[in-house]
């Protein structure tokens, strides 16, 4: 199955619970698919559980709304199907992995597995692990500075509200780019000029 194939999953933000307090409520067929704060995940499922999930947290007072994901449940089992295809692509792309630097966190694999082959090069198969496991943006961000400059790179800003609250007022935080905005040369150049 490829990616750019009809998926019947939906994936939505909840905000209010971190993965500590959401693993043991998820139904089966939802997985986790961010654990981005301690007080924020994103699941990824298919589209009548996630909802009905939804309105029992919603029920409970827990907020949850969609994000926007073209019915893919990126980081989740549900998108192994694309893994050959994605696979070979990046194969032909990265062609002569470089390793990963001290100054690179990964948020795919978790730290117990970071001098692991797998964690140790920016790799097909690195990035091909990225898209199928959980993102462990909070596990990461213990390591960054409070006063560091963090830079999102990423279809559109989402992280920005979670970078804001994991690092708080000294931290730098820019996005490169915002969805819907005119003018992306302009916006990045703005944004690096922050």
């Amino acid at each position: 199955m490829g990616i750019s194939e009809e998926r019947e999953e939906e994936k939505l933000q909840i905000s209010g619970l971190g993965y500590t307090d959401l693993k043991d409520i998820c139904p089966p067929e939802i997985d986790i698919a961010c654990h981005n704060s301690a007080i924020s995940c994103t699941i990824s499922g298919p589209k009548e559980i996630v909802k009905h999930f939804v309105k029992e947290l919603q029920e409970k007072k827990i907020f949850a709304r969609a994000v926007n994901v073209a019915n893919i449940a990126y980081h989740s089992r549900y998108i192994k199907p694309a893994a050959p295809k994605l696979l070979g692509y990046l194969k032909q792309l990265l062609t002569n992995p470089k390793a990963r630097s001290s100054k690179w966190i990964s948020s795919s694999v978790p730290e117990s597995e970071w001098e692991s082959p797998l964690a140790k090069y920016s790799s097909a198969e690195y990035h091909t692990n990225n898209l199928l496991n959980s993102v462990l943006f909070e596990e990461s961000t213990k390591y960054i500075p409070n006063s560091a400059v963090v830079i999102e790179i990423a279809p559109h800003g989402l992280l920005q509200t979670i970078i804001k609250k994991s690092f708080g007022p000294n931290c730098i935080h820019i996005s490169l780019t915002l969805r819907g905005h005119l003018n992306g040369a302009e916006f990045i150049l703005a944004a690096v000029g922050k």
